[in-house]
């Protein structure tokens, strides 16, 4: 190691470039490949990679840090046995020196392509002192309290008194860390009406002068935010909104998120703080959940950047939070008017209007309830925002029975659009339906389809709740095929009608659509048309979509052939479909020919198949010979696919072998399967599983001295477990001697269930003196369930010196979850009064 005096960031990036070389120079590739295999999945790319040696870049994100110098430290001991891993904590040091080294000193940023040159103002947003509107920054407006403005008394503020909860003391740090330095991004997760926008306001007055905030949102959030990334400049905080408007989209959402990542992750960029919200169903569950192995993956960007980023909001105020409320009615009368409404502790529900809203919504007369529903399938079935106002009139006949249809008077549409856009009686509430009036500013013609609606989100939210089963009828189909918005809009309601077998529908939508070259519209039409028994018109959708460069539809036409018995035909389209550019068509044809007998055929069209990328066919076939009993063949194909790169056909058929009842054999494929401490580790669980203790503890050691960071925590479970307190010692201190402090914590927790607190004691303080910033803070809940409560309040604070902010707030619920409300609140209190780090009284 270099002097002191040395840059910390060059010093960084020679030692990692040092470790790279005793790694044995990998690709960058192959560390990509191993990033993402991982579970959950570690987001890296080559460009971020060449960076980091490079030292242009520092890396911003921890965890994603740890992870190269953990695999990179275990490649370099596995060449080389003399070699001894440097702890992670040791590489966290370095890396958080030269994150400080360069934001503090305000470096000038160096400009990317396209990007304005630094403080000439052409980075987007605004000074954040600008902001004193709220509701620009979409904050619900509050109701008024009418009994209030009647009496004369002075006028209330636009936003009711704010009553924090653990969420604000959450973003409030956030806050500071982006301040101090460190590019934030934070996602509270809630449903509608339940405070995240407030919340954010809330947070973003701790945000000093110099800082910029930018709001992408005209001419619509993804547009502006795929054309303002690239001027994000340091200091600036991103006002992400109904984050699903800028993720989701499958046409940029992928970009966006992307952009967002690297912004994240550049110091050069830095800090910026990006505050976000979701809806936890269906959007952040639809953003961050990964797909079925082979399913296609549109949102991995997007659950890469979200990972890690959630804040969940209570959707109502109890126990403590609800005594703060009452405390502070005499200061706002909508809070008094809020709990005496006895929804449950529903306070910002019933402050946003949006218990009155339902109400609205629930005694609405049929007319006006028909428009609201129309409104609510069509944004649960994926319908934009804005509705066309003729939309609106032909769907409402869905909802209509014949007898309240016969009972409608002319103007019966013009009385339920006045009724679903006319706000409840409650000062200040929304209105079911909003008009959304042209902003002069843009430059965006009238829309053609006449006047546009905007739902309520509370009532989109309750939607998704109590219509989810529910298929509208024909007419609401046919007005969304005359009055979509746009050409997405139609899309999504054509896929929406095709899941509910819509058929008819669907293809209508399907072929309304058609016109914009998406290549996923012809082979959806060449599905239904084979359903319905075009045959030909099906091909001939299909091959338009190849044309496109999409012969992905004649492979799926293959399929429906083959399942409907037509072996010819699915194999003369899978032939098609592979002359077409297609690879992964010639793997199912070779199962075809493997069914069918034809094994010389099968084996010629497989490697036919790994030749042009698609080496799954060759592992595909090697399963299909081993379930025949056929092991030779399938050991010398599944050999072959690992030859053409695919590294996972050997550990396949490990799997069957295992299955089949040969272990040896299963062990014997996982060890020339490559990645060798991995597989040890996979072997050992093996024979853990199978009751071999002695063969599972030789696999783990083995892993240990490849350098796998966990093998010897799960050893030392084992001989735990066997009684053996002494070796299970030794082995966690190992662990932590090698980067895994959490070693040490795990075994103190048994300790601490087996009613040891001594030795438990003892192994969090080796834990805490070995890097772990929770072992404290375990340590603290230990001795709060002994009855120790000043001992626990001493850890507690000295994990919050440590670095552990949160170890307080945790010890404060203890004491609340066991009915000691008011010594919860007390330390609560400290907590906030010192800055969240309480010191010791007198």
């Amino acid at each position: 190691m270099a002097g002191d005096t040395e840059d910390k960031t060059a010093k960084l990036a020679r030692s990692l470039r040092r470790l790279w070389e005793r790694a044995g120079s990998p690709t960058y590739a192959r560390i990509v490949r191993q990033g993402a295999g991982r579970e959950p999945s570690v987001a890296l790319s080559t460009t971020s990679l060449g960076d980091w040696f490079k030292g242009s870049v520092v890396p911003a994100d921890p965890g994603r840090f740890a992870f190269l110098v953990t695999w990179l430290e275990h490649e370099a001991h596995r060449r080389d046995n003399a070699h001894v891993p440097t702890p992670v904590a040791a590489w966290e040091r370095l890396r958080g020196e030269a994150v400080r080294e360069r934001r503090p000193a305000g470096r000038p940023h160096t400009p990317r392509r396209g990007e304005p040159a630094h403080g000439g103002g052409g980075f987007v947003g605004r000074p954040v002192r600008e902001f004193t509107d709220p509701f620009a920054l979409e904050v619900h407006r509050a109701i008024d309290a009418p009994e209030h403005t009647r009496s004369g008394l002075p006028v209330l503020p636009v936003l009711p008194v704010y009553v924090p909860r653990d969420h604000d003391r959450v973003l409030r740090e956030a806050v500071e860390r982006a301040v101090g330095g460190e590019s934030v991004m934070v996602t509270l997760v809630a449903g509608s009406s339940t405070g995240k926008t407030r919340a954010c306001w809330e947070a973003l007055q701790g945000v000093p002068d110099g800082w910029r905030l930018w709001h992408p949102l005209h001419p619509s959030p993804a547009e502006a935010a795929v054309a303002g990334l690239s001027r994000v400049g340091p200091r600036t905080v991103v006002w992400l909104n109904e984050a699903q408007t800028y993720l989701e989209p499958a046409a940029v959402g992928q970009r966006i998120a992307t952009g967002l990542r690297e912004l994240l992750d550049d110091p050069g960029r830095g800090p910026v703080l990006v505050l976000a919200t979701l809806w936890p169903d269906p959007f952040w569950s639809a953003l961050t959940t990964r797909p079925p192995v082979g399913d296609p993956d549109p949102h991995a960007q997007a659950r890469a950047l979200l990972t890690g980023t959630d804040l969940s909001v209570p959707d109502a105020f109890t126990g403590t939070d609800l005594k703060a409320v009452r405390a502070r009615v005499g200061e706002d009368p909508r809070l008094a008017n809020a709990l005496a409404s006895g929804d449950d502790g529903r306070v910002t529900q019933y402050l946003a209007g949006a218990l009155a809203l339902l109400k609205r919504y629930e005694l609405a007369p049929p007319g006006g309830r028909s428009v609201i529903e129309a409104a609510m399938d069509a944004r649960r079935l994926g319908h934009g925002p804005v509705l066309r106002q003729a939309f609106l009139e032909d769907a409402a006949d869905a909802y209509l029975t014949d007898h309240e249809s016969d009972a409608l008077t002319d103007d019966w549409f013009e009385q339920a659009l006045a009724y679903a856009t006319n706000v409840p009686s409650v000062h200040g509430a929304v209105a079911p339906l909003t008009r959304i009036r042209p902003r002069r500013r843009t430059h965006n013609p009238p829309s053609a389809g006449g006047p546009t609606y905007r739902l309520a989100d509370y009532l989109e939210q309750h939607a998704r709740h109590t219509r989810g089963a529910q298929c509208p009828r024909a007419s609401f189909w046919t007005a969304a095929h005359d009055h979509a918005h746009t050409t997405d809009d139609t899309l999504n309601l054509a896929q929406a009608a095709l899941e509910r077998l819509r058929l008819r529908h669907a293809e209508r939508l399907f072929r309304k659509a058609a016109n914009t070259r998406d290549p996923h519209v012809p082979a959806e039409l060449a599905g239904l048309r084979e359903q319905a028994g075009d045959h030909d018109g099906a091909e001939h959708l299909a091959r338009e979509a190849a044309d496109t460069g999409h012969p992905s539809a004649l492979t799926r036409l293959a399929k429906m052939r083959k399942k409907a018995g037509d072996h010819d035909g699915a194999e003369h389209l899978y032939r098609e479909a592979a002359d077409a550019g297609h690879p992964f068509a010639l793997a199912e044809l070779a199962e075809m020919r493997e069914e069918a007998g034809d094994r010389d055929g099968a084996e010629r069209l497989a490697r036919e198949a790994a030749d042009a990328g698609a080496t799954v066919a060759l592992a595909a076939l090697s399963r299909l010979r081993q379930e025949a009993g056929d092991h030779d063949g399938a050991e010398r194909l599944a050999r072959e696919a690992g030859d053409a790169g695919n590294a996972n056909a050997l550990l396949w058929l490990a799997v069957l072998r295992k299955k089949a009842g040969d272990p040896e054999g299963a062990e014997r494929l996982v060890r020339e399967a490559g990645d060798i401490e991995e597989t040890l580790m996979w072997l050992a669980e093996m024979r853990k599983e199978a009751g071999d203790p002695e063969g599972a503890e030789r696999l783990y050691r083995e892993a240990a001295n490849n350098g796998h960071p966990f093998a010897l925590a799960d050893l030392a479970e084992m001989r735990e477990g066997a009684g053996d307190r002494d070796g299970a010692e030794r082995l966690a201190r190992e662990a932590a001697d090698t980067g895994n402090t959490f070693a040490l914590t795990w075994l103190a927790e048994l300790r601490g269930r087996a009613g040891d607190p001594d030795g438990a004691e003892r192994l969090y303080r080796e834990a805490a003196d070995s890097g772990d910033p929770f072992a404290l803070a375990k340590l603290a809940g230990l001795w709060e369930k002994t009855g120790d409560r000043d001992g626990a309040e001493r850890l507690a604070r000295e994990a919050a010196d440590a670095g552990n902010t949160n170890a307080m707030t945790r010890l404060a619920e203890m004491r609340r979850k066991a009915g000691d409300r008011e010594g919860a609140e007390r330390l609560r209190r400290g907590l906030d009064a010192d800055n969240d780090v309480p010191r010791a009284e007198g």
